[in-house]
């Protein structure tokens, strides 16, 4: 009986086992999904993490390269500006050069202009003072002192003169070549001279002296009283009435 009932519980403990076997199979199978579930919602949460730092990552670098963008583009606006202001400061540095030659060359025409023209004046004047210069001027008066070296003249028109005398200086006293020495205070005096060295130099002095013409008066005279009183000798008749003709008069 026993061995009958332990026989027969044989299989209901075999069952029992493989029951509880089975349950424990399948409570094992449940919990290993359970935690391969958690594991796996573990990994895919620390993935999402993961993702969502890399997100953030790539938000943070994508900011970084809007910013880095932008920087770039103000640069690159500020590199445009300075090239055009760099290219006009050229073109005006380059229309102030090409101003400053054009000016430069028209200064140097005007200088070289007015180099020339006083040059020119220079020369009108040089031709003019040397015409001056050689231009015979005369001048008569009366003499107020004379030397060997020089005349004094005083005219009506230029008041005293110096005239400077040398040994080219042509002096003709009544007609006859004459020299300084002769010449006298009072005289009249017609004299052709040049400015040479800012100093009048004589060129022809002429001379109308009073006294050489009562000189040849009284030569005259005595001829004409030698012939007298050789007709009178010849005559002895016509030096009577000569002398009877005279002393009326007397």
């Amino acid at each position: 009986m026993r061995r009958t009932w332990w026989l027969a519980t044989i299989p209901a403990l075999a069952l029992g086992c493989a029951t509880g076997s089975s349950n424990n199979q399948k409570m094992s199978d449940s919990t290993k999904t359970q935690s391969q579930a958690q594991q796996a919602l573990q990994r895919s949460a620390d993935a999402q993490k993961s993702a969502l730092e890399e997100q953030q990552k790539a938000e943070k670098l994508q900011q970084e390269l809007v910013q880095k963008q932008k920087e770039l583009a103000d640069t690159q606006a500020r590199l445009n500006a300075q090239r055009a202001k760099a290219e006009q400061s050229q073109k005006d540095a380059q229309q102030l050069a090409n101003q400053a030659h054009q000016q430069a060359q028209r200064d140097q025409q005007q200088a070289m202009q007015l180099q020339q023209s006083e040059a020119q004046q220079h020369q009108q004047l040089a031709q003019q003072n040397q015409q001056q210069f050689m231009q015979t001027k005369n001048v008569s008066g009366q003499a107020l002192s004379a030397s060997k070296d020089e005349l004094v003249v005083r005219s009506s028109d230029q008041g005293d003169l110096r005239l400077k005398l040398n040994d080219s200086t042509s002096i003709t006293v009544n007609g006859r070549l004459g020299s300084a020495d002769q010449i006298r205070a009072g005289e009249d005096v017609r004299a052709s001279y040049q400015v040479i060295d800012g100093q009048a130099t004589a060129l022809k002095i002429t001379v109308r002296s009073s006294r050489s013409g009562s000189q040849s008066s009284g030569m005259g005279q005595s001829q004409t009283g030698q012939s007298q009183s050789d007709q009178s000798q010849s005559n002895p008749n016509q030096s009577d009435q000569s002398q009877s003709t005279q002393n009326p008069r007397q």
